[in-house]
């Protein structure tokens, strides 16, 4: 395994070493397109800034041996010097076999943050024949911009935290309120306990108030007449 910064530069000094003299029997004969799916034609290129922005890399493989599609990785450089690099992008690997006479896309995403202005943007493929023999070759060396991101009048999930939010603090607040709220002692009302002489004498009363509806020829006794035999 090695690392980012030697592949890179590896990469590069290959592409401008093969740039500089005519292809030999032994370099792959493959021709590569990238292009932005949401590119305008003969527009530069827009980058969202700390979003996804994927990119579409179409191998075809002209020659008659299968090659192998290891990694793709690139640069973010001034666009008035591509050597003043201003960020490593990350390297991707794929492991993808290249068919002979055949075709392969790929995705290869970049993501980042940056300002809003006109970069430099180059992205390197790493190829590897059957004799594990590697061969660094330029998907992508053009200007592109970074823009910012459209803002939603609409965040759900901003109004979601708001809520939650104020929902804490709602909960705090009656917290405290119940706290701070003096405590209501509920008084209780005891029945006065009666002696007996006082129950006996009630018992009365009520006795001579549940009489008085009764007419008083019917509170005597009547008489028995005895009958003479």
């Amino acid at each position: 395994m090695f690392g980012l910064k030697s592949t890179l530069k590896a990469l590069v000094c290959g592409a401008l070493f093969l740039a500089s003299v005519s292809a030999q029997d032994s370099a792959p004969n493959v021709a590569i397109s990238a292009e932005f799916p949401n590119a305008i034609a003969g527009l530069t290129p827009n980058i969202i800034s700390g979003e996804a922005n994927n990119l579409k890399v179409t191998f075809k493989n002209t020659g008659k041996t299968d090659l192998k599609v290891n990694l793709i990785v690139g640069t973010v450089a001034e666009s008035d010097d591509y050597n003043n690099i201003i960020r490593n992008l990350t390297a991707y690997r794929y492991g993808t076999t290249l068919k002979a006479d055949g075709t392969l896309v790929l995705s290869y995403a970049i993501k980042m943050e940056h300002a809003s202005r006109e970069v430099g943007l180059t992205l390197m493929a790493d190829l590897i024949d059957s004799n594990k023999n590697h061969f660094p070759v330029l998907v992508y060396n053009s200007t592109v911009n970074f823009t910012e991101p459209v803002q939603s009048w609409i965040d759900l999930q901003l109004i979601f935290l708001y809520i939650l939010i104020a929902g804490i603090f709602a909960a705090i607040g009656m917290f405290i309120k119940d706290a701070m709220a003096p405590e209501t002692k509920k008084t209780v009302k005891k029945t006065p306990t009666m002696t007996p002489e006082e129950r006996e004498a009630a018992l009365e009363k009520m006795k001579v108030l549940d009489e008085d509806w009764i007419p008083e020829h019917h509170k005597k006794s009547p008489r028995v007449v005895k009958r003479r035999s």
